[in-house]
């Protein structure tokens, strides 16, 4: 990542406040990023991102992001990207593997995507925050984690051993506060698949807290097939923030994976924070591909079309392309365009939005016919055009403005 010094704090001061006074409510999308341009800074993104795109692997159009692993290295390149804060928020997006993708050769890591909350620094590591949200895979495994290590309790460890520390001599009947770890050395309130407590001096109480859930196979195969890891796949993932009643932290949290469609993991009685944040919202998407022990051999992943939004897309959870057929014609244009939707019943109501890359509305109307013409005023930029009903979310297509 870039030396910070370099980063222009004051443009991302302005692009936060922007942020910050976008509407919250669900189903906004919040980052639309489709790798077709390299302009990543202005585009939002900071603290790296190096232009890694390349034309030789891609899902749609004709890029992807390229996150290549020499042999020992441990990292290939990472960026973050602040959103409008929420406590609900879901991320798509397609991801590849070589034919030789073995990833860490052990029982942890690769890092992947993370989403962080407003309780920490723009700049801050995600292996030790107020809270970050892990979605990876292992072994070929999908996985989603938690950690929290900066709300850990050092007065009551409890240990991957199950041996505990301090405590008063009893881990059971210590006088827990909401000063502690949702996760594993202070919590293990709610649905626990997994947990990871151990001494660490470069988390701030001394400690690494996470916990972890799993699918229950592997689903990135070496073997050509439905799951095989060297196709394009659709990777989804959910996070909701669980609910603070008088000061407590209540398991009512959320959290989904779905690949290709397929629920893997899933839970509504998850605890991510506690009454000590209860202003806590998610806030910044760090996309750092992560090997701690260095990569075992030289290897490859690519990303394309990623969505982050702020609440699930639809109900059933479908892809967009699945449910309507968006077509919009000339793209790019210089503002005014023909939006032709197919597969949609006009006595649902639907509404067009046309939204920047902040997730803000620029353009709204209820949709009348199935064929629209569209003339928006706006600067030079990559827009994105969805349909919804009153039932939810139905479908997005890219939209181009050059002047």
């Amino acid at each position: 990542m870039m030396d910070k010094t370099k980063i222009n704090i004051a443009s991302l001061l302005v692009i936060t406040a922007c942020l910050l006074v976008t509407s919250s409510s669900a189903q906004n999308i919040l980052i639309f990023e489709d790798y077709e341009t390299g302009d990543f800074e202005n585009k939002g993104w900071y603290d790296g991102f190096p232009d890694h795109r390349t034309t030789t692997e891609y899902k749609n159009g004709t890029h992807s992001y390229e996150s290549h692993f020499a042999q020992g290295s441990t990292t290939s390149g990472a960026g973050r990207h602040l959103f409008a804060e929420t406590d609900k928020v879901y991320l798509s997006y397609w991801v590849k593997y070589s034919q030789n993708w073995i990833g860490s050769g052990v029982a942890y890591h690769p890092h992947e995507w993370n989403i962080l909350t407003n309780e920490d620094w723009i700049y801050q590591g995600p292996a030790d925050t107020y809270l970050t949200t892990y979605i990876e895979q292992n072994g070929g495994r999908p996985l989603l984690a938690l950690q929290d290590s900066k709300n850990v309790d050092p007065n009551c460890i409890l240990l991957n051993n199950d041996s505990f520390v301090g405590c008063n001599g009893d881990f059971n009947t210590y006088p827990f506060t909401e000063n502690r770890s949702a996760c594993s050395c202070n919590g293990l309130i709610g649905f626990l698949d997994k947990r990871d407590c151990f001494p660490s001096s470069g988390n701030s109480h001394g400690y690494y807290s996470s916990r972890s859930w799993h699918a229950d196979s592997i689903y990135f195969r070496n073997e050509p097939g439905p799951y095989y890891k060297n196709d394009w796949h659709k990777i989804e993932a959910y996070f909701e923030l669980n609910s603070i009643e008088n000061g407590i932290g209540i398991p009512d949290g959320k959290i989904r994976y779905w690949y290709d469609g397929q629920l893997l993991i899933s839970s509504d009685n998850i605890l991510l924070r506690t009454g000590s944040h209860p202003d806590m919202k998610f806030n910044q998407l760090f996309y750092g591909p992560y090997i701690g022990v260095g990569s075992p051999i030289d290897q490859t992943m690519w990303v394309d079309d990623l969505i982050l939004m702020d609440g699930l897309p639809s109900t059933s959870v479908q892809f967009p392309e699945r449910n309507v057929d968006i077509n919009i014609f000339p793209n790019p244009s210089d503002g005014k365009f023909s939006v032709l939707i197919e597969g949609q019943n006009m006595s649902n109501y639907p509404k067009l939005e046309i939204v920047d890359l902040y997730g803000r509305t620029v353009y709204s109307q209820k949709l009348n016919s199935n064929s629209e013409i569209i003339d928006i005023h706006q600067p030079s930029g990559i827009y994105v055009c969805q349909v919804k009903t009153r039932h939810g979310f139905l479908g997005s297509r890219k939209i181009i403005i050059e002047k």
